[in-house]
């Protein structure tokens, strides 16, 4: 089956948060804490029309904004289903996504509603899985540190949610403007570097480095130009960029559920998930989707915040549009 052709201007997804939470459970289940991120970050993308010609730069496997565009898997399909260097994960810090094999099958129970025109993204097994999808029209291999293989004002929308990664970001934004129409749209989600004092690190004189080395593996590291949102602000005016709208995605009381999390146990889950018959997975999954649906669904809000006093999100979204 074929992705539909989707209007020039795609409708916005709005479907009941509950039902978003629960697909991306589904997808994400060994990983709930991933899934509520990614709930939440759908929910703030209802408010963008994704209009086309589309780019959606870093999109990693493309089950992100398949489910996001109203696609829904099959109960047996997840992001665990192919995955490998279980053993390597906590001391090298290995991705185990970064692996596609040759039975990998996201079967679609249900299409979206809007295809993209272009994904990219630095690993050739995430594009050889969101090719997979048959929900992008095409898929190129990129490294954001580089000028963007695409012609002057190519889209009309330009979508990321990695640009945190991304060492060299004033060529990224720059690149960004130059291959958006006057006309268009880029949507930007960033971490801002209040994430910081969001994890138990604060704490590293009781907890020791083995710890929080092994809850972390990283990860506010491998994030080279997390800022605040000043600083954002000032790159996207240095490259010509103009701040359209700017909304919450995640507060500190996501951040901390995130800071922990299953992480640390992901690997040994799925080991242990992809060891079980079909049938097994498939009931212990639907239980693990039902349980955690419940307990996270009073926090899948974008403003729920569980302390006290006032303090900076943890990710925005930007709405920004080209300047001139």
């Amino acid at each position: 089956m074929h992705t539909k052709v989707a209007p020039t201007h795609g409708p916005n997804v709005s479907a009941e948060p509950m039902d978003v939470l629960r697909a991306f459970l589904r997808a994400y289940w060994l990983r709930p804490e991933n899934a509520l991120w990614m709930a939440l970050r759908s929910q703030a993308l209802d408010g963008c029309a994704i209009a086309r010609p589309s780019l959606d730069l870093s999109c990693g496997d493309g089950v992100f904004s398949f489910i996001h565009a109203g696609g829904r898997f099959d109960d047996d399909f997840d992001v665990f289903t192919s995955v490998a260097a279980l053993d390597r994960v906590h001391q090298e810090h290995a991705d185990m996504f970064d692996y596609v094999g040759h039975g990998y099958d996201p079967v679609a129970v249900r299409r979206p509603e809007a295809s993209i025109d272009v994904g990219t993204d630095l690993k050739p097994s995430l594009i050889a899985k969101a090719k997979r999808l048959d929900f992008y029209g095409q898929v190129v291999e990129h490294d954001n540190n580089t000028p963007l293989p695409f012609t002057d004002e190519s889209f009309q929308t330009a979508y990321c949610n990695s640009a945190y990664w991304v060492p060299k970001i004033d060529l990224f934004l720059s690149e960004l403007r130059r291959v958006v129409r006057s006309t268009g749209r880029v949507v930007l989600h960033v971490k801002l570097d209040s994430m910081r004092a969001y994890t138990l690190a604060r704490h590293r004189d009781v907890l020791g480095d083995a710890f929080l080395d092994t809850i972390g593996r990283g990860r506010i590291e491998s994030w080279p130009t997390l800022a605040s949102r000043s600083q954002w602000e000032s790159r996207f005016a240095r490259a010509g960029l103009v701040v359209e709208d700017v909304s919450e995605i995640a507060t500190r009381t996501h951040s901390h559920l995130w800071d922990i999390g299953l992480r640390p146990l992901a690997p040994l889950l799925a080991r242990m998930a992809n060891a079980l018959d079909i049938e097994t997975r498939r009931s212990i999954k639907c239980d693990w989707v039902n349980l955690l649906g419940g307990l996270l669904q009073p926090i899948c809000s974008r403003n729920i915040d569980l302390f006290g006093s006032t303090a900076e999100p943890a990710e925005l979204q930007y709405l920004l549009r080209p300047s001139g």
